[in-house]
C-alpha cells in the first residue's frame, strides 16, 4: 500500500511541476509548433514519467532536470525573440517551393522534403496541378502554405458566365526517378512516349526527373534535380 501512495504522490508532484513549467513556457497551437518545440515537449514529457513512475528516479533529481529544460526552453525563448539569427537556426526558415508554378528542388532537398509530400499538400488546399500555384513556401512548422496564380483567385469564369475549357487533375507519370507504369494505361501512352516528351527536353536520364506529371491538355510538367 505504501508503495502505491508513494506513486500517487510522486504523480501528483509531476503534474503540478508539468502544469505550471508549461504555463510558464506559454502557449502555442500544435499547429505552430516548430520540430525544435516538439522535441523540447517530448523530453520533457519522457522526463515527468520517469520521475512518476521510476522507482530508482529520485524525486529531487527528476525535479532538477525537469527544472533545468524548462529553465532553458525559456531563456532560449526569450533569446531568439530578440535574436533573428539564433531563431532561424533553430526554427529554420521558410523555404520558396514553388515559383510561377516552377518546383524549386534544391529547396526541397535542403529541407529533406520529398515530392509526394508536396503534391499530397496541395491535394489538401484543393490544388491539383503544380502550375496552378503562383507560390509555394515551406513554413518551418512542415505546413505549406500556397498563393494561386491570379487568374485562379479573381473573378472566376461563372461569374462572367464566359464557358471555360475541361480541366483535370494532373496525372503522375514519373516520381523519383522511376516511370509508374501502373498510370499509363489511364493515359493511353507507353514508356516510349515518355522518354521522347523527356529527351524533347533535353532529358536523356530518366534519373534525373524527380517528377513529371501530364496536364488534362496533355502537355508534360517536369522537376528535375537540376531545377531545369
Amino acid at each position: 500500500m505504501n508503495e502505491h501512495l508513494i506513486l500517487l504522490f510522486r504523480s501528483i508532484l509531476t503534474y503540478l511541476v508539468l502544469v505550471i513549467f508549461t504555463r510558464v513556457m506559454g502557449r502555442k497551437q500544435i499547429s505552430q509548433l516548430t520540430y525544435f518545440d516538439y522535441v523540447v515537449g517530448i523530453t520533457i514529457g519522457s522526463i515527468g514519467a520517469e520521475v512518476a513512475i521510476t522507482k530508482n528516479v529520485k524525486i529531487i533529481d527528476g525535479i532538477i532536470s525537469l527544472v533545468t529544460w524548462s529553465a532553458l526552453t525559456i531563456l532560449t525563448s526569450e533569446i531568439t525573440l530578440k535574436n533573428i539569427k539564433l531563431r532561424l537556426l533553430i526554427d529554420s526558415e521558410p523555404l520558396l517551393i514553388i515559383d510561377k508554378g516552377k518546383v524549386i528542388y534544391k529547396n526541397m532537398k535542403k529541407a529533406k522534403y520529398n515530392i509526394g509530400d508536396l503534391l499530397m499538400q496541395l491535394r489538401n488546399k484543393d490544388i491539383f496541378n503544380i502550375t496552378d500555384v503562383e507560390i509555394a513556401i515551406l513554413e518551418p512548422d512542415g505546413k505549406l502554405s500556397v498563393l494561386k496564380k491570379a487568374e485562379l483567385t479573381s473573378v472566376t469564369v461563372g461569374d462572367m458566365n464566359i464557358k471555360k475549357p475541361k480541366v483535370g487533375m494532373m496525372m503522375d507519370i514519373v516520381l523519383d526517378g522511376n516511370i509508374l507504369s501502373s498510370h499509363l494505361p489511364l493515359i493511353k501512352k507507353d514508356e516510349d512516349w515518355i522518354k521522347s516528351q523527356l529527351k524533347s527536353r533535353n532529358i536523356n536520364n530518366i534519373k534525373d526527373v524527380v517528377y513529371a506529371g501530364i496536364q488534362a491538355d496533355e502537355q508534360i510538367y517536369v522537376v528535375t534535380k537540376d531545377g531545369k
